[in-house]
This record gives structure tokens, sequence and C-alpha cells, in this order.
């Protein structure tokens, strides 16, 4: 919570509150209790760790202060709250303990104690003593969540989070796509009635889920941890994708040695070579992005063959690219009917092929390509057959043109790194930029991204200053010793700004000198001075570097204009204003574009993407794709090596939409901050979309997006600092990981951007399974009904779990849902609507439901493969 809404609340007693985080009407709010002080000790006296003395009066009365001081805050019960402890506490617990004992047994005897009682006691318990209190009154309704969060004056944002550790985030979404795809798969296999063993595949898949939950921690996702955690988060995220991998092939195939096959995959130094994400590309930080078919089961004189398996936990088809290596020239592709599937792309490399394919999965199903021998498909070409020659590459040029299933994008290099993209008729603009942050007057570390204009205001403190004093000192020269130095025989014959003009008309262009001066040296600072001279113009010697000049350009002017002291004070006040306009509405100045040139674009082409790429600095680089299983979606993807004590972001432009809406997966939310608002509390979390206007753009990664004026969208995607900010870390945050950040620009002015998203971030999932699997290309849950996705599948013990949601009001009819199901199935639905009270649920046999837009309903599926269907 803010500062500025934490005194709001606690002034008005209303640190318990009613939250309602959803925006639909008929909504139970969450009663929330919110600690008017940190969760830590009551003071230093309670640290037990680092002091044995246990002083009962004086602890006591530590206490009761406290909870007097907290009683008027939390009025409506008189119970209060005081957490003992924090995460680095109760090392001497003990000790701690003893002490406490002995302050509860003697405030039970203290005279002051008399109309207050002290004791142990569990959330729970808390909860349950002050919900009579909280019953019988009205409680404040607050709406929405507490972005941007400030902890303290002088703007100071918490906003260098939405862009810490890049890497990690991305890692964290990316095995949370894979473990929440292979435990719909599960479900939807439990529910063919296949049998495998189930107790096992859940008990590894409870593995996955913890490494996840751990990703989420606040100082996982945030990336406010150290380089060592940073590494034990990486290695269980990486761990958990190869392990929820390897559930998944067990469960599309059964086998006898399940537990082996699994344990396997936690010692492995690499990502299995038999499944991977589709939505991994090679460029992803170096996660494997293809199959390989083992020399053991496909070579030139022998191939037993395998089934690549791609499989779809999305209500919707998709088309997806595979990417596949064969160690054998004589191998055929063909689908479930033996028709030969036709690559696109298929190139030797070393002793095997490279293949990549097109195949659309149905929804909630399955689609199986079989890698045979050529004597048991007679009719369809061989590999070495079909050679299709490797990508076009074009010579570098300021220009680029992409085609990609009929979709057409044309690329145009300008100056500063600007990037123009036309299509259909829209043009976008992208640019790499970055903030400046000055460690020498403002620690920007791994939490807080701090206002740039107190950096700009201390080199312009200065500027003031030098100038405030070269014409003070030139107007003593001229009223009074005109003796000295030869100012006093210098003369500007112009009338207006003379000595001579009149007063009103000189003052007017002694403001108009100083407001256009303020602001072009904003401009130019911002844009033109080097970080160098930046740094040394705030500290030591180098102020002297910025002083002297300003101080002796001022006294030049200030003599031989002859102004007098009137004027020379309109003037430095003037110089003040301009500063502070151009700093205020000139926002987006703030950042200064990585290169100053026009990028070289290099470009390929291909049946399966084109590709455009060029170097913006030496540690930056970025990449426009356009696919064949998404041409509407362009990638805009940005390598970026942060230099330290940057905040690098990519900017888009187009159009003049002004009202930026931010998916949190549930709903769209509208963002607004004032146009006085400092740059870093203008950043928003993004978790999945940001769209402006007509311009949409998806992620695969959490990032912070702003937009600074109508039409421009920023997106936070890496940063380094070398200060500390004082918070949690307590240390630099240097991050010299390379990260990749992709943003998926749709195309289409008119398209669905939820629906988009859910495609962005349900990828399909490729697995090599044995040639003769049996795998059907019909799905198991199948939905006729539109505007509805599925939000999580997950097998039980005696039943499956499945949560819809419903993008429009719109009836879902059981039936239809599961007509491919195997065995009988009974609903249970209703029982978790979003307006039903958490404290008591309701199950009922269900088989027509209705949901509202924005809805969701969970249903429990209880299954008897004993029974016939």
């Amino acid at each position: 919570m803010a500062y500025r809404d934490l005194y709001d609340f606690a002034s008005k007693s209303t640190l318990q509150f009613e939250w309602r985080s959803s925006e639909h009407e008929g909504t139970n709010g969450l009663r929330t209790h919110f600690l008017a002080e940190h969760y830590g000790l009551p003071s230093t006296a309670f640290d037990f760790d680092h002091t044995n003395v246990c002083d009962e009066d004086v602890l006591l009365g530590e206490l009761q202060q406290l909870a007097r001081r907290h009683v008027r805050q939390y009025p409506a019960h008189g119970h209060v709250l005081i957490m003992m402890g924090d995460d680095f506490r109760f090392v001497r617990a003990a000790r701690a303990f003893g002490c406490l004992d002995r302050l509860i047994s003697a405030s039970r005897k203290h005279e002051s104690w008399r109309d207050m009682k002290l004791q142990y006691s569990t959330m729970t318990e808390y909860l349950d003593s002050v919900q009579p209190h909280l019953d019988a009154h009205a409680m404040r309704v607050h709406g929405g969540d507490f972005y941007p969060y400030q902890d303290k004056p002088v703007e100071q944002y918490w906003s260098g989070i939405l862009g810490s550790r890049p890497y990690l985030k991305w890692l964290v979404r990316d095995t949370e796509q894979i473990v929440q795809h292979v435990e719909a798969l599960v479900a939807m296999q439990r529910m063919r009635g296949t049998r495998a063993a189930w107790s096992t595949l859940e008990l590894h898949l409870e593995f996955c889920r913890k490494q996840v939950a751990i990703g989420y921690h606040h100082d996982a996702i945030t990336g406010t941890c150290t380089d060592d955690a940073f590494a034990d988060y990486v290695e269980r995220l990486r761990t958990a994708a190869r392990v929820a991998l390897r559930i998944g092939h067990v469960a599309l195939q059964p086998v006898d040695d399940a537990e082996q096959q699994i344990s396997a995959a936690y010692n492995a130094d690499q990502h299995i070579g038999s499944a991977y994400n589709t939505a991994t590309r090679d460029v992803d930080n170096a996660a494997r992005d293809w199959l390989e078919i083992a020399p053991a089961q496909c070579t030139d004189s022998a191939c037993v063959g395998a089934a690549v398996v791609v499989t779809n936990t999305l209500l919707a088809a998709q088309d997806v690219v595979v990417r596949l290596r064969v160690h054998s020239g004589s191998a055929v592709l063909v689908d479930e009917t033996g028709v030969a599937v036709q690559p696109v792309h298929v190139q030797a490399v070393d002793s095997a092929y490279s293949v990549e394919f097109v195949v659309s999965v149905p929804a909630l199903g399955a689609r199986g390509v079989v890698v045979g021998n050529r004597t048991l498909y007679a009719d369809a070409p061989m590999l070495r057959n079909q050679i299709i020659t490797a990508a076009q590459t074009e010579q570098t040029s300021l220009r680029a043109d992409l085609h990609q299933g009929g979709v057409h994008v044309r690329l145009r290099s300008e100056r500063n790194g600007v990037v123009r993209i036309e299509s259909g008729g829209r043009v976008v603009r992208h640019q790499m930029r970055s903030y400046f942050t000055n460690p020498y007057v403002q620690s920007s570390g791994a939490y807080i991204m701090h206002s740039f204009n107190l950096m700009y205001s201390i080199v312009f403190w200065i500027f003031g200053g030098m100038l405030a004093s070269g014409l003070a000192l030139a107007w003593l020269v001229h009223v009074g010793t005109r003796h000295i130095l030869w100012l006093r025989h210098v003369r500007v014959p112009c009338s207006p700004i003379g000595a001579n003009g009149t007063s009103t008309a000189g003052s007017v262009v002694a403001a108009a000198i100083g407001t256009v001066c303020g602001a072009i040296s904003v401009l130019y600072a911002a844009q033109k001075v080097s970080v160098d001279r930046l740094d040394d113009w705030t500290r030591g010697h180098g102020v002297f570097l910025l002083a002297a000049p300003v101080f002796c350009a001022a006294y030049v002017v200030g003599g031989a204009l002859r102004w007098r002291k009137r004027r020379a004070c309109v003037c430095v006040a003037s110089t003040a204003v301009g500063v502070f306009l151009a700093l205020a509405l000139g926002r987006a100045w703030q950042s200064r574009a990585m290169t100053f040139r026009s990028l070289q674009f290099t470009v390929e082409h291909s049946d399966v993407c084109s590709t455009a790429r060029a170097q913006v600095t030496e540690g930056t680089s970025v990449e426009f794709r356009l696919c064949a299983d998404t041409p509407y979606l362009l990638q805009a993807s940005t390598l970026v090596h942060a230099p330290n004590n940057r905040e690098i972001i990519a900017r888009l432009q187009h159009g003049r939409g002004r009202t930026l809406e931010l998916f949190d997966g549930a709903s769209m939310r509208q963002r607004r901050a004032s146009m006085w608002t400092p740059v870093p509390g203008t950043f928003y979390p993004a978790p999945l979309l940001a769209r402006l206007g007509e311009l949409s753009v998806h992620v695969r990664q959490p990032v912070g997006v702003s937009s600074l004026s109508a039409g421009m969208l920023d997106v936070l995607v890496h940063r380094s600092m070398t200060a500390n900010d004082f918070r949690g870390l307590k240390r630099p945050l240097i991050d010299k990981y390379p990260a990749r950040a992709t943003l998926f620009v749709d195309l289409r002015p008119d398209a669905d951007p939820v629906a988009v998203n859910n495609r962005v971030n349900t990828p399909p999932l490729a697995f090599v399974l044995p040639p003769h699997a049996n795998i059907s290309p019909h799905s198991a849950l199948h939905s006729a009904v539109p505007h509805l996705s599925l939000v999580g599948i997950r097998a039980e013990s005696d039943s499956v779990d499945m949560r819809l949601l419903a993008h429009r009001s719109t009836d879902i009819s059981m039936h239809e849902l599961l007509r491919n199901t195997a065995g009988a199935v009974r609903v249970h639905g209703d029982w978790s609507l979003c307006n039903v009270s958490a404290v008591q649920r309701t199950e009922t046999q269900a088989s027509h439901v209705h949901l509202r837009g924005g809805e969701q309903a969970l249903f429990r599926l209880q299954v008897d493969y004993d029974r016939s269907s």
C-alpha cells in the first residue's frame, strides 16, 4: 500500500476493509487486515537473537504503548494483532519464547494491565475473534489494487521490480505453461479411460507444482534475489520443466517403468530431446526448441520409427510449427491415416536432417505424425529427396519485407534506431531506449525505480545558480564598479533588451530567453550529453565543468545587454519555469535512444518464418519475425545485455490512443496516470497483455508498461543497478544474465485481444512416442460452445476437476462438452462460482449451466470406468 493510501486508511481507522479485486457486480469482497506497521518486531528490544536482556517492565510498557496506538486504528473490536519476528528471526527461539512466557505471566499480575490481556494467538484465532465485530459494522470497500506502490515521499516507486531479472520471469512463465499443460493432459488421458500409475504421476506432478509456486515467491518473480538464490530458482524451475515433460510422456503412453523414467528426469543436465514446448525458440536463452528421433530408433540402415504427438489444451484448434531432427535420410513423414505430410523445411545438418512441418491440433486434443520406414509407406517421399534450401538471406539494408500466410509486413529503418512497421495500412514505430539512473544522486536498486527529475534537477540547480551568479555580477559591474573589467565598454544598441528599453518589453524578452534556455538545456542534457558527463556534473571536480561555462556565459550576456536587477531575476525565474515544464510535460524525453544511427537489417526468408535482424548496440539486438503458425502476430524480440545503471525499454507508437488497458488473466483493467506523475509512477505490471487504443501487445512473461503520451507504449524489458536502495535485498542488483523479451504485436485492429492472448500463452507441447502409440486425433473434451476457455483441469484419485471461463454470457451443455469421454461421467457443477460464498460451497448434479461474461465455474467430473458409457 502506498504511503499516501496508508495514511488515508489509518487516519480514518479503516485498516480492516473489504477488498473487491473483481469489478463484476454481485461479487463478495475479501475481508482484509492491513498491518499499521512493519510485520517485524515491535522494537529492537524484542530481538532476542541479539540480546539476552528480558526486562519485563520495559517490554510490557512498549507493548502497552503499541496496543493503545493500534486500538485507535482498529476500533471496531478492541483486538490488537502484534507480529513477532520476520524472515530472519528466531535463531534463538528458546530465549525468545522464554521471555514471552514471562511477559504473559507478568501482565496478569501487573496493575496497569487490568483492562488488557496479553496472549499467544494464531491468525485463525485472531480472525475468529474479530469476525462477530466485523459482521456488526459496515466496512470500508476498496476496489482494484494499490498500484503504483510508493513507500516514501520524494517519488520512490517500486517499479524496478517490474524489470529486475527478466530471464527468471520468463522461466517461471515457461515452466508454469508446461506444468499446467501436463496437468490437463493427465486429466484428459484419465477421462479416456487409459490405465496408468496415476498415483505416481500425481506425486511427481505435485513436485512440479511446488517449484512453480516457489518461482512465484515475492523474491523470485520480482527478481529481488541474490545471485545464489537466482541460480537455485533457475535450477528448480528447469528441473520441474524436465520432470513435467516426462510425466506427459508417461501419461500419453503408459509404461511399466514409469517411476524410473520420471526419476531420471530429475538428474538430467539438459532438456529432454523427446519433448519440448512449441512456444520455445532457439533464441530463448538457449532452451532446446526441437525434438530428436534417437539414432537407435531410426537410421539409414534400420528405421523402427516413432510417432510425433502434439497436444493442445486450449478450447480452440491451433496450428503449430514442429521442429524435428532425424538421423536418417530414408525416413518418411505420414499422418495417422498414412497420408504423406509435406514438410516446409528440410535441411541436412552434420549427420542428421533438420525437419520442420505444420500440424493442426484440434481443441483439447492431440495430433500425431509418424516418422516411419520407407518400406511401410511406399508412396511417401524420403527426407533426402525433399531437401528444401536453407533460408534465403538478403544483404543488410535499411528496408525489409516479411511475408507469411498472406500477411505482408514492411520494415523501414529511420534515424535514432526507429523502425517503421507497416502492414495493412497500419503504421507502428518501434525503438529501443534507455533511462539512465545516477547512483551518485539517488540510488535505484532492485526494488526502486527513482524519479529522474531529481538527477536533472541537481544539474539544473547548478545551472540556474551559476546563471543567477553570472547575471548578478554583471549587474554589479554595470551599476557600481565601472572601473573594472571590460564590460563597461560593451554596448548592445538593440533598444528592447538594452538599458534604454521599456521595462515591460525588456522583462518579456528576458522571460522568453530564460524559458527557452531552460527548455533547450533540458532537451540537450537528456538527449545529447554523455552519461559520463552527467555523472561528472553531479559530483567532485566535474561540477566545475558545468558551473564555469554557465557562469561566464551569463556574465557576458548580462553585461552586454545591460540588464538591470529586475530583468536578471525574471530571466533566472523563467529558466526555472522552463526546466520544470520540460521535465513535467516532456517526460518521454527523459529516456534516450540507445543508438542515433539507422539500423541495418539482415533478412531471412523461409516457408516457416520470415525474420529481420538488426544490431542496436554491442550488447543489444532486435529481431522481427513473422511465422506460419501465427501470421497475424509480429514478434518483436529483443536480446539485451543490460549495461549498469540502465533501465532498458522498448517503445511502440501507433495512433492517438490514450486509454491503457491491461489484461490480468480475468479481466481488462484500465490504468491512468496523471500528467504530473514522475516516470517511475506511470509503470504498471502487465502479466499477459497491454492494449493502447488499437495497439495490442501480448507477452509471455510479466513486464512493466507505461504510456507517457497518446499512442505511446513503453515496455520495461531489462535493468541492472550498481546501487543499493536499502529495501529487502540490501545489496546492488547487477544482472549480467542476457535476457530476451518478445512482444507479440497484433496486426489486426479488430481482433479479440483476450482470445489471441489465450493462444499466445497456451502453447501446444510436442512428444516423441513409440511408432504405434494409440493417440486419437479427436479431443477427449470437446466443446461447441463459443466464447469459452479452459482455465484449468486437474485429475484427482476418483475425479477430474475442470474450471471454465466464459468471455461472454453463454449456456454450457455438459453432454456436448463431454461427448467423447469414456466411462460413465457424472458432472457436479456450480459449486465454486464467483458469487458463491467461500464459507459454504454447494455441489449439485448439473447437466446445463448458464455463465455470465467474465464468470468462472468449477465442475467436478466423477468417472466410473467399470460401467459402460
